[in-house]
């Protein structure tokens, strides 16, 4: 894992957008969720490469931090389970159900 570099203040670069995303919510339980209010939550997508630089995310709201902190706990219970070896209740079903919907707007 390679530590993030430049103004981005993220964690690390899991090389994988889903690991990254978890790692947003990673840490102990008394820090603050970097992913708190819209504004951060676009810059993150572009931070993490998953939309162009410099692309307008002018349709990222409240609604789409809450799915994409639904999206975290779902991913992040999927990868508990595997590593522990124990199943996850409804966590494949939801991150399914996430995808299917369109992205914001941009």
């Amino acid at each position: 894992m390679a530590t993030r570099k430049g103004s981005c203040d993220w964690r690390f670069d899991a090389g994988r957008l889903c690991l990254d995303l978890v790692a947003t919510g990673a840490g102990r339980a008394d820090a603050p969720d970097p992913l708190d209010r819209p504004e951060r939550l676009a810059h993150w997508l572009m931070a993490s490469g998953a939309v162009p630089q410099g692309t307008r995310l002018t349709a990222v709201d409240h609604h789409w931090l809450l799915l994409f902190r639904q999206l975290r706990t779902a991913v992040d219970r999927l990868l508990t389970a595997q590593l522990g070896g124990r199943g996850a209740e409804g966590a494949l079903e939801r991150v399914n159900a996430l995808a299917a919907g369109a992205p914001p707007g941009v």
